[in-house]
């Protein structure tokens, strides 16, 4: 079981909705599958409630009842245990190693801060149970949606501070209390880091990019008082823990022609070709994650995040718990490949003004693009962030193979990670040209691996040295001033 911590401030709210909760029947009230444990103040179940639950024959826990979570509204605090079953998404992790520590009655946590998102999990050390999950926009973002924006406005101070209130706010919002929490493991890409040790990363946003620290070190932070919080090591200023924690996790360093990317706003990678790794990162900006896209958001309910084409109609998915109010990264991909294949869109990425076509609006002489019903627009502005983003990766994995002498055929695994990556379509993804067709077979799709690698070193110290030299091995490409990646950019805008 899962428990999950609501407020009052949730009052008059559907328990799917306060908690994220997916709802198997699109929340049709049919199932009966949403079922959750649940105590406090909540609104007492009405007979279309009870009546779905009367076949539920196991006796709740002392204080708990049995609600629908498509049904129940909150009127003031409240708390659930759900089942592993309808558990979030984020807790797809592999068995963890055993506890190395002596306080096995204590909790560990695990962060991975991402440029546009945050996902805390909490460990209960004793029985390796997963007890809290976080997730939140950076609020960074509001200093700038990349990092070199953020680095821009000398506000480090200001930028640490903003990240240090916010962590402390969700592990408070986590209900496990600070002084539980025995030992931390906090990941993310080398300018997150820096703001997390209170580091100026000023030099990370001018040549030659030197960071100040590659960590792989404790620090002390105010605001878990009884542990220090352990920074996994960074191969250079742009291929960031976060990508040494996904390559750890998926024991990448075991894999003879594999190759990971973090697709996110930076979009990192690392390539095992045949033993010798190679590391790279591309900058493909917050399309993928819905920033800066016209009604972008993340994978939260109420995204669409899937849009498909059947019988030459458009087709989508939202995330359950919430009325549609955006598109994520993975149903602007598949929008995309939708347009592209249906010849709304041209080879240049130009939304096509065709008449009579009823998934085109115009606003003035601008064309736009209308997912149906879903009542979604996608603008031809988004259409060209999209588009320089899946260049970017296009262009990085094929740099990665110029220098590694390896071709498209002998690459035997590919893996997608990170909150848009870890969830994205290989065919989208190469219907739209972000990777080479060749390559779809091959591709997994492995969720947030780099919170997986963190939870892996949280439960044990000596993992660490794993990591550690992972980082120290990989050969890092600069590509940004690189000849063939720019080359190979250029080629790749085009669909």
């Amino acid at each position: 079981m899962n428990m999950i911590k609501l407020s009052a401030e949730y009052q008059g709210k559907l328990l799917c909705e306060a908690a994220a909760l997916p709802l198997p029947c699109g929340g049709r009230r049919k199932c009966g599958n949403c079922r959750v444990l649940a105590r406090g103040a909540l609104e007492p179940a009405g007979p279309e409630e009870r009546k779905i639950l009367e076949n539920n024959q196991i006796p709740p826990p002392a204080g708990y009842e049995w609600r629908l979570a498509c049904f129940c509204r909150i009127k003031g605090e409240a708390e659930l245990l759900l089942p592993e079953r309808i558990a979030l998404k984020e807790q797809r992790f592999e068995e963890l190693p055993e506890y190395d520590g002596n306080a096995v009655d204590s909790c560990g946590l695990a962060v991975d801060v991402g440029t546009t998102t945050i996902t805390m999990q909490l460990f209960r050390f004793a029985d390796h149970l997963r007890i809290a999950t976080v997730h939140e926009m950076n609020r960074q973002s509001a200093y700038g949606a990349d990092v070199l924006s953020r680095i821009a406005t000398g506000k480090h101070r200001e930028l640490s501070k903003c990240l240090h209130e916010q962590l402390r706010d969700m592990l408070r919002q986590s209900g496990v209390a600070p002084k539980s929490v025995s030992r931390a493991v906090i990941t993310g890409n080398s300018a997150m880091l820096h703001y997390i040790a209170a580091l100026n990363p000023d030099v990370l946003g001018v040549y030659p990019f030197a960071p100040r620290s590659l960590f792989g070190t404790e620090i002390l932070a105010d605001w878990l008082p009884k542990a220090k919080a352990y920074l996994p090591p960074c191969a250079s200023a742009f291929v960031g823990a976060d990508a040494i924690c996904g390559a750890y996790a998926t024991r990448l360093q075991q894999r003879g022609n594999a190759l990971l990317i973090d697709v996110g706003t930076n979009g990192e990678m690392i390539f095992n070709a045949n033993g010798r790794l190679l590391g790279c990162s591309v900058a493909a900006g917050p399309a993928f994650e819905g920033a800066e896209i016209s009604m972008g958001m993340p994978a939260l309910p109420g995204a669409v995040d899937r849009v498909w084409g059947a019988a030459g109609r458009l087709c989508w998915h939202s995330i359950p718990g919430a009325a549609v109010r955006g598109i994520c990264g993975t149903g602007l991909l598949g929008a995309l490949r939708f347009f592209l294949e249906r010849g709304t869109i041209d080879r240049a990425g130009t939304i096509v003004g065709m008449d009579e076509d009823p998934y085109l609006i115009w606003n003035g002489d601008a064309p736009s693009l209308w997912l149906g019903d879903s009542g979604i627009v996608v603008t031809q502005d988004d259409v060209r962030k999209l588009q320089q983003a899946k260049a970017a990766v296009a262009a990085g994995i094929i740099a990665l193979l110029q220098y590694s002498g390896k071709a498209k055929k002998e690459i035997k695994k590919l893996f997608f990670a990170g909150g848009f990556g870890g969830e994205l379509a290989p065919e989208d993804a190469a219907a739209i040209g972000m990777m080479p067709v060749e390559m779809v077979r091959i591709a997994e799709s492995v969720g947030n691996c780099a919170l997986q690698g963190a939870a892996r070193l949280l439960f044990s110290t000596r993992e660490r040295a794993v990591a550690e030299q992972i980082a120290k091995s990989i050969e890092v490409l600069p590509l940004a001033t690189d000849e063939v990646f720019q080359n190979e950019f250029i080629n790749a805008m085009s669909f």
